[in-house]
């Protein structure tokens, strides 16, 4: 009997419950060696282990894709409020009329402007699954931000951030202001009142989708 109608023969030994010890007993009463019985049985099984490696291979393919989708393809930008809708910088006594001293700096006014300069667009470092972290620095005050499927801010600093704006209430609010935030904070950065302090490699920059962002803030500020 040739090797390729033994191996037949394996599969179907299998197939009805037959085990590996009650298969190499039957070869070894009709006189074959137990080494040429076992290579038989390892290539009776190999388009099963084959099968299962390919499924395997296909479920971490799919599982892959899904991943680099949600990271890099899947953002939206925040529908975050502007916490100063509705009011405007005065000397008047108008209920929506105040002054630079009367506003105070909160965690919501990083998250919109962060938001309307396009951080919602950073994503997870791929390999680390690591957020952006972005600390901000208005004048004695200090804020950070993680960008994850939102942008979350919260008050002091963080010792693993990214980068770091170094800016003033005066610029921040007049931004958040504008209708325009992300021209008043890009020529708060040209005219040298906003300074970006970047604290990790660009690599890292690259991986969290940072360049893109970074270059848009700081082309200004080189013309």
């Amino acid at each position: 009997m040739d090797e390729k109608e033994l191996v037949k023969r394996i599969k179907n030994s299998f197939k009805v419950k037959k085990s590996k010890s009650e298969i190499l007993s039957g070869f070894q009463k009709r006189g074959y060696k137990l080494a040429y019985a076992d290579k038989l049985i390892t290539k009776a099984k190999r388009p099963k282990r084959i099968a299962i490696a390919l499924l395997i291979t296909l479920v971490l393919f799919f599982s892959l894709t899904s991943l680099a989708y949600t990271v890099f393809f899947d953002q939206q930008k925040s529908q975050i409020p502007n916490p100063l809708l509705g009011f405007m910088i005065t000397e008047g006594t108008s209920s929506q009329q105040i002054t630079y001293d009367q506003i105070k700096i909160t965690p919501d006014f990083i998250s919109f402007l962060l938001n309307e300069i396009g951080a919602w667009q950073l994503h997870k470092n791929p390999l680390t699954l690591e957020n952006p972290i972005i600390n901000f620095q208005v004048g004695t005050e200090t804020f950070y931000s993680e960008i994850g499927t939102e942008i979350k801010t919260y008050e002091g600093s963080s010792e693993i951030t990214d980068l770091q704006f170094n800016t003033n209430r005066q610029d921040l609010i007049d931004a958040i202001l504008s209708d325009n935030p992300k021209e008043i904070f890009e020529k708060s950065i040209a005219l040298g009142r906003t300074q970006i302090d970047v604290k990790v490699s660009e690599a890292e920059l690259f991986a969290k989708g940072y360049l893109g962002l970074y270059e848009i803030l700081m082309s200004n500020s080189r013309t």
